[in-house]
């Protein structure tokens, strides 16, 4: 085999070294591409959840069994009250200052671990501004926090909630 035949030969292993490291590089990326999804999907559908479980409920703990005539007559302490726990919540302020951890397992959330913190707050709207209230008003909004070790940010959900009474 002459000179030629052998720089022939190593040429060629170079090449057939740099596309196969190429490969492995794009199917890592896209291995963690997809995982970094799936996170963000079920961080999602957990941050929806959250929302969605709190609109079922009451607007105040002062309407869960009645009505309200005016501001007022609301409560003025957001949280839950002393006895009450995440599965007998009644009304949507009892999502205030909650945290909740949702931690993995190999059948429905892999290894990811995500916690959630809720707050609410009283809040006035003014054409499209939403402005938190120091008084008692109509409007609640709830806003939950999702993040796991596992994802680069923090995903923010908000709703408000608003309260009618009719005559």
């Amino acid at each position: 085999m002459g000179l030629g035949q052998t720089l022939m030969s190593v040429l060629a292993l170079g090449l057939l070294g740099t596309v196969l490291l190429i490969m492995n590089t794009n199917t890592l990326d896209s291995g963690s591409s997809v995982e970094a999804t799936e996170y963000l999907i079920m961080a999602n559908s957990l941050g929806i959840s959250q929302l969605e479980r709190a609109a079922g409920l009451a607007f105040d703990e002062h309407t869960v069994t009645g009505n309200v005539s005016s501001p007022s007559g609301l409560t003025m302490t957001l949280g839950k009250e002393s006895i009450e726990t995440e599965a007998t919540f009644d009304d949507f302020d009892d999502y205030h200052g909650f945290t909740k951890s949702v931690t993995g397992d190999s059948l429905y959330f892999r290894s990811a671990d995500f916690v959630i913190r809720d707050t609410v707050d009283y809040v006035q709207i003014s054409g499209s501004a939403i402005v938190p209230s120091v008084s008692r008003t109509y409007h609640k909004r709830l806003r939950v926090w999702v993040s796991s070790p596992f994802m680069r940010d923090t995903l923010t959900f908000s709703t408000i909630y608003s309260y009618w009474y009719f005559r």
